[in-house]
């Protein structure tokens, strides 16, 4: 089984070894020698992460040969990836392959290249509603993984866990999956049960109503809801959903509510070409001028510098 890592700048570490270090184990587990993987980039270059951690590529995707997976990793900037070129790169590359996977925003890069539309889909759930929008031929999925033919997507890392122990178990048995997540301590049911979005930060049976707050709020970014209508669908008075976050958080729902909102818009200014107006609009803020100075309060920097340096 043989797999192919497509690498673009800005990957996640976690995303990479939660894809690549499961295989490893049932390799070493099974002496499985027939398990075996390349890790590339478009051009060959070295590789950084998120994190800073640079890797050099094993060899140009000129040189790699038909495989049974190939696995397209992106993270942050996954935007100015988007190229004629690059998307060229990828259909070829696909066509080459059995299944095709895109990992965190990988699977923006798929959907840029033609290659889901029609199909189901899903991405990390911080892009999960401008990817929606972006792509309208494409069926969102909230699920932590979805399997559509040939093509495969998922978000985070323990989304990306949960997947390898799903393809571990198709091509060599449950047996197999069940040792590999026993190594790395990881409940499989339990994370399957946890969903995506706020119910993979915490995962605590006494505050299920935080977790249904948070959801609620992850959904409405662009178009902010009340908090008497967060608390009414997490089944809370607003008197308890006012106790619970500052117990829980030590923060107002409200705090919280705009501090998701204006991590959303640092995302926007740093990865993306959108004006402040326009992230303002995206993150549901009334003006740009209302949006800067929340900002500027949250981080201490204007938003418009952050835009200034990614032009730059």
């Amino acid at each position: 089984m043989s797999f192919q890592f497509l690498l673009f700048d800005g990957f996640s570490n976690m995303v990479l070894a939660s894809a690549l270090e499961p295989l490893r184990a049932a390799r070493d587990m099974a002496q499985a020698h027939h398990i075996r993987w390349q890790i590339t980039s478009l051009d060959n270059n070295i590789v950084q992460s998120s994190s800073g951690i640079q890797i050099k590529p094993d060899g140009t995707i000129k040189q790699a040969d038909a495989v049974d997976y190939l696995v397209v990793i992106a993270g942050y900037d996954v935007r100015g990836h988007v190229s004629p070129r690059c998307m060229a790169h990828l259909r070829q590359l696909a066509n080459r392959a059995s299944y095709v996977a895109g990992l965190d925003t990988g699977t923006w890069l798929l959907a840029s290249a033609g290659l889901l539309n029609g199909a189901q889909a899903t991405i990390h759930w911080q892009e999960a509603a401008d990817f929606a929008e972006t792509f309208p031929d494409i069926i969102p999925g909230k699920q932590r993984f979805v399997v559509a033919g040939k093509y495969i997507t998922c978000g985070g890392a323990s989304t990306v866990l949960d997947l390898m122990l799903h393809v571990l178990a198709e091509k060599f048995g449950p047996a197999m999956a069940f040792d590999v997540a026993n190594l790395f301590v990881y409940d499989a049911e339990r994370q399957h049960g946890s969903g995506r979005g706020a119910n993979i930060l915490k995962h605590r049976s006494d505050t299920p109503g935080l977790l249904a707050a948070i959801d609620v709020m992850m959904d409405h970014i662009e178009d902010p809801v009340s908090l008497a209508l967060i608390a009414k669908r997490a089944s809370l008075s607003l008197r308890s959903l006012d106790r619970m976050f500052q117990r829980e958080l030590a923060l107002s729902p409200g705090k919280y509510y705009q501090m998701i909102r204006l991590a959303r818009a640092r995302d926007l200014a740093t990865q993306t070409a959108l004006s402040v107006a326009q992230i303002a609009l995206q993150t549901g803020f009334a003006s740009s001028a209302t949006l800067s100075r929340a900002f500027r309060a949250q981080y201490g920097t204007p938003i418009s510098k952050l835009r200034t340096h990614r032009k730059g």
